[in-house]
């Protein structure tokens, strides 16, 4: 193990994570099921697009005699272990073995498999504590729909809420593109806006665009209570990043339009009432004191998600809102292979930060020289770090694996006498915990 100079024993606090969070619809699972899903791109791109999206459609829905017909007719099955041998040299491959061992010790793949799905099972809570425990981790901020505090502690576990569900009260256009995930975060968004409606006290959406709007900022209030700390944006998941400025009544035309039709909405009615609610969502959000994390770059390992719709590039006219100017933004996974973008749109806003979440179990390397970078052009204020992950296993590697290319990053700054010894270290804590407390307005 490489030996940590400037970030030994410096606490983690984890600015973008999943912990606590199941998927709607979808089965608890062991370290193995984060194989699969890396997976699925690569079963996706060997059998006829039709029946791939049938496979999961079947899945999906829990029609098992499908699901394996399919399985058996294309060879899913042996798809999926072909890709897992193909994703064996990759980090993310390595940081899930590391993660394992750290949490389990020496054992078996499919010992490891069965002790991760059970333990998730009988004591999740107690297997993440063991994971923060282990990475010395005092808590994370968690992007998920709901979450019970009386069995996630909020000291260590702060509640996210995405806003996109809010974006999208009419669902979305028909989706003719490759691949599941695009549909899969449409579902999740609907069912969460569900979720939204119930517990406001309304059994169908609003009639009207002024109600509707109203229910969305009594949402978001009523979270806010709850105590969810910050908000997030996915919607480059579904859509591009470029929210344009929209007024009121070409909001309310849409909403008409898309509430008296019985198809799908039309693209144009869906981004123009989007556009106008990213900004109505962000500025409450900002007037409640929550900060906005903003997904950017790549995304999963299956088609969907349009890199050029996930550039950070995208944003620049939102975030120059002048009304927006006091809205804590958190460019979010480095943005890659956006990264040096994400600086520059930090460096020239106050109010716009960047995290690497993500890249420590994907992407050595480039995390290492990608810090260098953001730590030479950036305000120490400007940095967080991250995992996004819902993996015990992938958080212990992670937070690991990000202590070293930190480390690295300074001792390289260190050695050609940009920072002093002082320095590093006031970085070290700066980057690991403190950013995000400032930004959030937490005591570690």
């Amino acid at each position: 193990m490489t030996e940590l100079t400037y970030t030994a024993g410096v606490p983690a606090f984890d600015h973008h994570s999943h912990a606590a969070y199941v998927r709607p619809g979808e089965d608890i699972h062991g370290f193995d099921g984060y194989e699969r899903e890396y997976a699925m791109g690569h079963v996706e791109a060997n059998m006829p697009h039709e029946e791939y999206i049938a496979y999961m459609a079947a899945t999906v829905a829990r029609d098992h005699e499908t699901a394996t017909r399919i399985a058996e007719k294309f060879r899913i099955e042996e798809l999926v272990q072909e890709s897992i041998r193909f994703q064996s040299t990759t980090v993310h491959a390595s940081s899930l073995a590391e993660g394992c061992e750290s949490l389990y010790g020496s054992r078996t793949r499919d010992e490891m498999a069965t002790i991760s799905r059970n333990r998730r099972r009988d004591d999740f809570l107690g297997l993440y504590d063991q994971a923060l425990h282990a990475s010395d981790t005092v808590a994370v901020l968690t992007d998920i729909p709901s979450i019970d505090h009386t069995v996630w502690p909020h000291s260590r576990y702060k509640g996210i809420a995405r806003i996109d569900p809010y974006f999208f009260p009419f669902g979305h256009p028909a989706y003719t593109e490759r691949g599941a995930d695009t549909p899969r975060f449409q579902r999740i968004f609907s069912a969460v806006l569900d979720d939204q409606l119930r517990l406001g006290g309304l059994s169908e959406l609003p009639t009207n665009f002024d109600d509707y709007l109203t229910f969305v900022l009594d949402s978001l209030s009523r979270r806010r209570q709850e105590g969810f700390v910050g908000v997030k944006i996915a919607s480059a998941y579904v859509r591009t990043l470029s929210f344009e400025p929209v007024s009121l009544n070409e909001a309310r035309l849409a909403y008409a339009a898309m509430a008296s039709s019985a198809e799908r909405p039309d693209a144009a009615s869906h981004k123009i009432l989007a556009d106008f609610m990213a900004y109505e969502v962000a500025a409450h959000a900002s007037s409640l004191g929550m900060p906005l994390q903003i997904h950017t770059g790549m995304g999963h390992s299956e088609p969907g998600l349009k890199l050029a719709n996930a550039n950070p590039l995208n944003l620049e006219r939102f975030l120059d809102t002048p009304r927006l100017n006091q809205l804590r933004v958190i460019l979010i996974h480095g943005g890659y292979p956006y990264s040096s973008i994400l600086a520059a749109l930090s460096q020239a806003r106050g109010n716009v930060f960047v995290d690497f979440s993500w890249m420590p179990y994907l992407q050595q390397h480039s995390l290492h020289r990608m810090l260098q970078e953001w730590l030479e052009v950036l305000p120490a204020n400007k940095v967080m770090f991250g995992t996004d992950t819902g993996s015990p296993e992938l958080h212990v590697a992670a937070t690991r694996r990000a202590r070293v290319a930190l480390d690295a990053a300074l001792n390289s700054g260190t050695s050609t006498g940009l920072w002093s010894v002082r320095q590093a270290g006031w970085l070290a804590e700066r980057v690991m915990h403190q950013n995000l407390c400032d930004v959030y307005g937490i005591t570690l």
